[in-house]
């Protein structure tokens, strides 16, 4: 048996745990990649049968304030946990949001309660660019700090909610608690 380094075994765990992530998108369905086969790495267009298709999105800047997020509820921990590991816990995490986010109940929550009314999961690249974007949003807050990611955070926010009309923050209320205004808002009416 391969014996791992201390050193080794985040990394190992963190690539296990993303094998785990394809294995089970492909067993819920997810394609590859965009049913269009361009191989376009970028697609902004939120209101297009691209969103959540291709590598990254203009999602792909929640992801990265996830990891804003979660850098700071781990770096609680720090004094127990080493930062290697924290991190491990913290993409944890979002693998396991990737793999719920794109079960039949949530993407029919999203068709529900959410703008997204045409939305059918995230092709598998686009899963695996959003945990990317999650492991950018952990590794700006640790070398930010707290008032400059808090910045960040905000600034994100603001640019997401005047280009695509949706941020972090609405995408988690219209899941929880759908408002009609807001969904007519997001919709541009």
């Amino acid at each position: 048996m391969l014996a791992l380094t201390a050193r080794q075994r985040p990394t190992v765990t963190v690539g296990v745990m993303a094998a785990i992530a394809i294995v089970y998108l492909r067993w819920q369905g997810r394609v590859w990649w965009c049913q269009c086969g361009r191989l376009y790495p970028v697609s902004f267009n939120t209101w297009s049968e691209h969103n959540s298709q291709h590598l990254l999105d203009a999602y792909s800047f929640s992801h990265v304030l996830h990891g804003l997020i979660f850098f700071g509820l781990f770096w609680l921990v720090r004094k127990w946990i080493t930062l290697p590991w924290r991190f491990v816990g913290a993409i944890a995490i979002e693998v396991a949001w990737e793999m719920c986010e794109n079960s039949p109940f949530i993407i029919n929550r999203y068709r529900e309660g959410t703008v997204s009314l045409g939305y059918t999961g995230d092709s598998i690249f686009n899963s695996l660019g959003d945990i990317g974007s999650f492991a950018l949003g952990f590794w700006l807050a640790r070398k930010l700090g707290l008032w400059k990611s808090v910045t960040v955070f905000i600034a994100f926010e603001l640019l997401m909610l005047w280009w695509i009309r949706d941020n972090l923050t609405l995408n988690i209320l219209m899941l929880l608690w759908p408002i009609d205004a807001i969904r007519k808002w997001q919709s541009g009416g």
